[in-house]
């Protein structure tokens, strides 16, 4: 129930926005659009899901990455943990009694496993594979678009040339799970003279991307880490 009214609530907030970005860009007509040309726009719809497969790619290869050196951070923080306790050692200053020891030691264990679980069960490395698979697929689709662009004559050869590569690209898009739209931001920041994004737009994508792909691992690598030099900071404040 609870994810039927998940999936509702998001139906709804996407309609609002496509319904809002329809009203701010009534007047707005895209490139491939203006010339209300098939060509065209096929040849966009093929360059622009290239290029957000190539990014999805790019994105889940570092998911993986980032995913494997969490999990070895983490494992480390444990280990460091009881070796410190073992030895009564003060990190920075800072005491770790037993109970505390214990406590630490089991919250790690339990975060490690079921941050382990989720992990894999994302296929990070399987993803960026199938859609670099699937971005290459449309590349070869997107140079024949071009090719017969340049080089075919006839309209009418011209005609069933494209109408069977538009065929060809929605059956490639049926077998291919769908990227995420911070893919295609993150694609409109390699033409952001093309996409018309302002320095203020550019900055705001990274911060997004940042925010989607990056925050969480850092504050998993990082936090322990911080966490413990603020304790230490404190301590040193009143003793």
């Amino acid at each position: 129930m609870i994810k039927y009214f998940c999936k509702k609530w998001k139906a709804i907030k996407r309609a609002k926005n496509i319904r809002k970005i329809k009203i701010k860009n009534e007047n707005k007509i895209p490139p491939y659009l203006k010339n209300n040309s098939f060509e065209e726009e096929l040849n966009y719809k093929l360059w622009s899901t290239k290029g957000a497969r190539f990014s999805a790619s790019h994105r889940n290869h570092i998911l993986n990455k980032l995913s494997s050196k969490s999990i070895g951070y983490l494992s480390a923080y444990l280990i460091i943990i009881g070796v410190v306790n073992l030895y009564d050692i003060n990190l920075l200053g800072v005491k770790i009694f037993d109970n505390q020891v214990g406590f630490i030691s089991t919250a790690f264990s339990v975060l490690i496993l079921l941050f382990s679980q989720l992990e894999s069960s994302e296929n990070f490395a399987l993803k960026s594979e199938r859609y670099h698979s699937c971005s290459l697929d449309i590349a070869e689709l997107y140079n024949r678009t071009r090719f017969t662009k340049d080089f075919t004559t006839d309209p009418l050869i011209k005609q069933n040339e494209l109408l069977q590569i538009s065929i060809e690209y929605d059956r490639i898009l049926k077998k291919y799970e769908n990227h995420l739209p911070i893919d295609y931001l993150r694609f409109q920041l390699t033409k952001p003279k093309y996409f018309e994004l302002s320095p203020a737009k550019i900055k705001w994508i990274w911060l997004k991307y940042y925010c989607k792909v990056y925050l969480v691992y850092h504050i998993l690598i990082f936090g322990p880490l911080l966490i413990l030099i603020i304790i230490a900071l404190v301590n040193s404040k009143y003793y």
